[in-house]
């Protein structure tokens, strides 16, 4: 007999499975008691954001802890892209 985070996991994984938009072999899913937590990471800032709405869309998922960070290039990209130009 599976318990409800087993099955919530299993459910979590199969959403993030079928988004091609998600680099789901990148990602790491836990369950406690229908609360997720999804780390790992991805190179672009909207898959973090796909991921985590994938998540929420599972029946049984209480909450969301969205560990995901950006790849080292993509996390200096956005950080050169928000500091002012100072000319």
């Amino acid at each position: 007999m599976h318990s409800h985070s087993e099955n919530v996991r299993a459910g979590v994984l199969n959403a993030l499975y079928w988004d091609l938009r998600v680099p789901r072999d990148q990602l790491s899913v836990d369950v406690e008691n229908g609360w997720v937590t999804v780390s790992g990471a991805v190179d672009l800032p909207y898959q973090r954001t796909c991921a985590e709405f994938d998540v929420r869309s599972v029946p049984g998922v209480v909450g969301v802890t969205n560990l995901i960070q950006l790849t080292d290039t993509q996390r200096a990209e956005h950080r050169a892209d928000q500091v002012p130009d100072s000319h």
